[in-house]
């Protein structure tokens, strides 16, 4: 099976401090991986390298997605690669549901962002619920 994310040996430093030291990870085609710890133990921190947050210096290794070596590559280019963080607690927008959000990010990362035609559901799930539920999957509440 193919692999779509290798870390190999990673190192960051923000403002000149380690915070990542010989960080190795390879997750392939079809897996699901959690990332655990304790608070301050480096799971935001890795995830914001890996999306090239500008705050993070990485001093050593590689970071592969889908066969490409990624470090220098732009947060916006890397979310086009449909890579991305998703928030545990999302801040609530007003007049912005969730299929309307989910349609225009998957309209930013189709070929050309060419827009999706009028009724068009690519996924077969936006679009059926209009309202934004209060409580995630994961028993979690809304910020505001």
């Amino acid at each position: 099976m193919a692999s779509e994310l290798v870390i190999k040996n990673l190192h960051a430093n923000i403002e000149g401090k380690p915070i990542l030291r010989g960080v190795n990870l390879t997750v392939r085609q079809g897996e699901i991986h959690a990332l655990m710890g304790p608070n301050g133990s480096g799971k935001s921190t890795l995830s914001n390298v890996i999306m090239g947050n500008p705050k993070y210096e990485v001093t050593e290794g590689e970071i592969w997605f889908k066969g490409e070596n990624i470090l220098e590559y732009s947060p916006d280019r890397r979310a086009r690669m449909r890579l991305f963080l998703a928030f545990q607690y999302p801040m609530s927008i007003p007049g912005v549901s969730v299929a309307n959000f989910l349609r225009r990010s998957l309209e930013a990362v189709r070929e050309g962002n060419k827009p999706l035609e009028e009724g068009e559901n690519p996924t077969g799930k936006i679009g059926k619920r209009r309202t934004v539920p209060p409580v995630s999957s994961a028993n979690c509440c809304k910020r505001k």
